[in-house]
C-alpha cells in the first residue's frame, strides 16, 4: 500500500486533455450558436452526465460495465471472464475493461498491450481513490470519441442528431453506447450497416435483461440511422468571435441571443440581393426593450463569402448614418423648446451660409409641419432645426449619453452636415439610442451575455422627456411604409405599430432603418462592406424592407388606448409662440423671401460678347419650388432643373429676354444688352 501511495504522489491523474476543450458560444436557452476546434482541431465539448438523458448513462453502465457503481476502478469478475472467453476461442473476445479504465485510456492513450492494460488498472484505482463515480463518468461523456473530430456525447448527439443530448430515443442512446467502442469502423454516416449491426446487438442485450419493453425493442430497432455527420452550427458567428476573444478563459460562453429568432434572421438574408448584388452585405440587430438584452446579432449577409467581405462585422463598422439621427434632432428641439410637432416651417432652400442642403428628390415643398417634415424625411427643415438647436451642442449631448461619433477627416468641429449623415456611427450605438426612444428615454448598455449582471447606464437623467418621447413615436409610427407593405399606422391596426426611420447616406453607400415596436427594436444597414456605392439604393427601398420582415417573426402585442392616445398627442396644434418657426429665427441660417426671384444678372446689365464667349453667363435664382426652367427669348435652356444656378454661353449680340418659372408656374424676368464694343466715349 505504501508503494500504491509513493506512486500516486509521484504521478498524479494526468487531466490535461480535460483542459484542452472545444470553446462553445451558446444562446440564451443552452444551444450552440458557435463551436471553436480544440488545439488539434478537436470537437470537443465539455459534458456532465447531469445533462444527459438518463437512459444513456443506464444503457452504458448496462452494456459497458454493470457493477460501475460498486466497483473500485477494476472489475475482477469481468476479468475473469474476458481471460476465460480468451482461452476458449484462442483470441480476445472481450477486454475486460471498467469505464474507470476506459477513462483512464481516454486521458492517456497508449498502444494496446499487456502493459498498457496494466497500467490502466492502477490508473482506474487512482481515479477512483481521487474521484467520485458522477465525475469519472463526466469524464467519460467529455471524452469519449464517436467518429472522425468527434468527441464527447454533446458533440456526437450535435453532429448526429442535431440535438442536445437531454433528450434521446432508445435508439439513438445504444448506437451511442456502442459507437466509441470501434468509432472509426462503426460510424454511421460511413458504415451503415456495420452501425446497425452493433446498434441493435446493444437492443438485443437490453431487452433480454428487460432493460427495455418488447414494444420499444421493436420500435428502436425500426429507426433509421443518421445519414450524415451534420455541421455544427454557425450562428452569430462575429459575435462569437468577439466575446471568446474577451473571455479566453472560459469553455462556455451563454450569451442573450435566441438561437431560433438567429437561425430564422440567418436564412431571410443569407441570399439578399446575392444574385443582383453579390458584394452587398446586410447587418441586423435585435434588441429587447425591457433588458437591453441582444436577442439577435447579424454581422454580415454570409460569414463564409469572400465576394461581399462577409467576415467583416458591420454592427461595429464606422458609417454615415444618413438621416437617422433627425429624430433625436427633433427631440431635443421639442425639449427645448424650440418646436412643435405643428410648427410650420418652410421647406425652401437655406439662401445664407456656407452650407446649401437640397432634400433627397431636390423637390421643395413650401411650408409643412415639423411632424411631416420628419415623417418625410425631408433634408433642410432638419438642418434649419438643427442650426437653431447648435450642431456642438447636439453632438455634445449625444456624446454625453454615450453615442460614440467620427467627425470627417476635414471637420474641425460638429456642423450642420451632421443632420444629414456628416459624422460616422456603428449600427450597435445607435440602436441603444433607438432603444432608449423605444423605452426607457435612456441609452444603457447593450446586454450580450446571459449571467453577467445588467451595467449602469451611461446617464442618470433622461434623454428627453415623456411627452416628446410620445410625439417622436407617433410621429414615425406614421411613416409612409417601404412598397409591399400595408399602411400600418396607430389608427388602423390592433397590434403596436412599428415606428420607423429611414436613412441613406451620401452617394448610396449605406441604406439604414431602425424601428421599434412592443418589446423590441431592430436595427438594419445595407450596403457593401467596402463602402461603395450601389446607385439608387436607399434605406427605404433596401432596408426597410428587412425591417418589416424581421418584425414579422416578433410578437406585436396590441398597443393599449392609453399609450395609442398618448402617441396621437403629435396632432395637437402648437402653442401660439411655436406656430410659425420662421417668425423665431435666429442664428447665420435665415429663411428666404417667399417669392421667385432671380438675382443674376441684373435688370438692364450689358455684357461685351468677347468677355462672355469663354466663362458665359451665370444665371442664378432664389426661392420658388424646383423644378426650375429657364427660358431665353422664348426658348428653353437646356441645363439641370434642380440647380439654382446656371451657367448660359450666348453665341451673338442682342436684347435678351431672361425668364425662369417653378414648380408652380411662378415666373420672374430680366432684361440684357449684349454687344460686340461698348459705345465710344467720343
Amino acid at each position: 500500500m505504501a508503494c500504491l501511495w509513493g506512486l500516486d504522489r509521484v504521478f498524479p491523474p494526468n487531466l490535461s486533455r480535460l483542459d484542452d476543450l472545444s470553446i462553445v458560444v451558446e444562446g440564451e436557452n443552452g444551444r450552440p450558436l458557435r463551436v471553436f476546434g480544440t488545439a488539434d482541431g478537436l470537437l470537443r465539448l465539455e459534458t456532465r452526465i447531469a445533462e444527459i438523458d438518463p437512459k444513456y448513462i443506464r444503457f452504458l453502465k448496462s452494456y459497458e460495465d454493470r457493477r460501475f457503481d460498486s466497483h473500485f476502478g477494476v472489475d475482477p469478475l469481468a476479468l475473469i471472464r474476458a481471460v476465460g472467453q480468451w482461452v476458449r476461442a484462442g483470441h480476445v473476445v472481450s477486454g475486460g475493461s471498467t469505464l474507470t479504465m476506459q477513462v483512464a485510456r481516454l486521458l492517456e492513450p497508449r498502444d494496446r498491450t499487456i502493459l498498457s492494460k496494466i497500467v490502466e488498472m492502477l490508473r482506474a484505482i487512482q481515479l477512483e481513490a481521487h474521484y467520485s463515480k458522477t465525475e469519472i463518468l463526466d469524464m467519460y461523456v467529455t471524452l469519449a470519441p464517436f467518429g472522425g473530430r468527434v468527441e464527447g456525447i454533446r458533440s456526437a448527439t450535435h453532429v448526429y442528431f442535431r440535438k442536445e443530448p437531454d433528450h434521446l430515443t432508445i435508439a439513438e442512446a445504444a448506437l451511442l453506447t456502442v459507437l466509441p467502442q470501434s468509432p472509426g469502423r462503426l460510424r454511421p454516416d460511413r458504415f451503415p450497416e456495420t452501425a446497425r449491426a452493433a446498434r441493435d446487438k446493444v437492443l438485443d442485450r437490453l431487452y433480454l435483461t428487460n432493460a427495455i419493453s418488447r414494444a420499444d425493442y421493436i420500435e428502436a430497432l425500426a429507426e433509421p440511422l443518421p445519414v450524415a455527420q451534420y455541421p455544427l452550427p454557425m450562428l452569430a458567428p462575429h459575435l462569437a468571435e468577439r466575446l471568446v476573444a474577451a473571455n479566453r478563459d472560459q469553455t462556455r460562453i451563454v450569451t442573450t441571443i435566441d438561437p431560433a429568432l438567429q437561425a430564422d434572421l440567418q436564412k431571410l438574408v443569407e441570399f439578399h440581393g446575392g444574385d443582383q448584388a453579390p458584394e452587398r452585405s446586410v447587418a441586423i440587430m435585435v434588441v429587447e426593450n425591457s433588458t437591453s438584452k441582444v436577442r439577435a446579432h447579424l454581422g454580415s449577409r454570409d460569414y463564409l463569402d469572400r465576394v461581399s467581405h462577409g467576415f467583416v462585422d458591420m454592427t461595429r463598422a464606422i458609417r454615415s448614418p444618413g438621416s437617422t439621427l433627425k429624430p433625436f434632432i427633433y427631440a431635443l428641439s421639442f425639449d427645448d423648446h424650440q418646436t412643435h410637432p405643428q410648427t410650420m416651417i418652410w421647406d425652401r432652400e437655406i439662401a445664407d451660409g456656407s452650407y446649401h442642403p437640397t432634400n433627397f428628390d431636390h423637390g421643395e415643398y413650401g411650408q409643412v409641419s415639423i411632424a411631416d417634415a420628419l415623417r418625410f424625411s425631408l433634408n433642410i427643415p432638419a438642418v434649419k432645426v438643427l442650426e437653431r438647436y447648435g450642431p456642438i451642442r447636439f453632438a455634445q449631448s449625444l456624446r454625453r449619453n454615450g453615442l460614440e461619433m467620427r467627425l470627417p477627416g476635414e471637420a474641425q468641429s460638429p456642423n450642420l452636415a451632421m443632420a444629414l449623415g456628416g459624422v460616422g456611427v456603428r449600427l450597435e450605438d445607435l440602436i441603444g439610442f433607438y432603444r432608449a426612444l423605444a423605452a426607457d428615454r435612456k441609452n444603457c448598455p447593450l446586454q450580450y451575455l446571459r449571467d453577467r449582471a445588467p451595467v449602469p447606464c451611461l446617464s442618470d437623467s433622461d434623454m428627453f422627456s415623456v411627452r416628446t418621447q410620445n410625439w417622436i413615436t407617433g410621429i414615425l409610427q406614421n411613416t409612409p411604409r417601404p412598397a409591399g407593405y400595408r399602411w400600418q399606422s396607430s389608427d388602423n391596426t390592433n397590434a403596436t405599430p412599428i415606428a420607423f426611420k429611414t436613412g441613406t447616406s451620401y452617394g448610396y453607400r449605406d441604406a439604414w432603418a431602425f424601428g421599434y415596436a412592443g418589446d423590441y427594436t431592430v436595427g438594419v444597414w445595407v450596403g457593401k462592406a467596402s463602402g461603395q456605392p450601389i446607385p439608387g439604393q436607399t434605406g427605404l427601398g433596401a432596408a426597410a424592407p428587412i425591417l418589416f420582415s424581421v418584425f414579422e417573426k416578433l410578437p406585436r402585442p396590441p398597443l393599449p388606448p392609453a399609450r395609442k392616445a398618448a402617441f396621437n398627442l403629435w396632432k395637437a396644434p402648437p402653442p401660439d409662440l411655436l406656430k410659425d418657426f420662421s417668425r423665431q429665427q435666429k442664428g447665420t441660417t435665415k429663411q428666404a423671401a417667399n417669392g421667385l426671384d432671380i438675382i443674376s444678372p441684373a435688370e438692364d446689365a450689358v455684357f461685351l460678347l468677347g468677355d462672355i464667349q469663354q466663362r458665359g453667363v451665370p444665371l442664378r435664382a432664389r426661392n420658388g419650388l424646383r423644378p426650375l426652367i429657364w427660358i431665353i427669348n422664348g426658348v428653353p435652356l437646356v441645363s439641370d432643373p434642380w440647380k439654382r444656378t446656371v451657367n448660359w454661353m450666348p453665341d451673338a449680340p442682342g436684347f435678351y429676354d431672361i425668364t425662369v418659372l417653378d414648380r408652380q408656374g411662378a415666373a420672374h424676368h430680366r432684361r440684357i444688352t449684349i454687344r460686340t464694343a461698348l459705345p465710344s466715349d467720343r
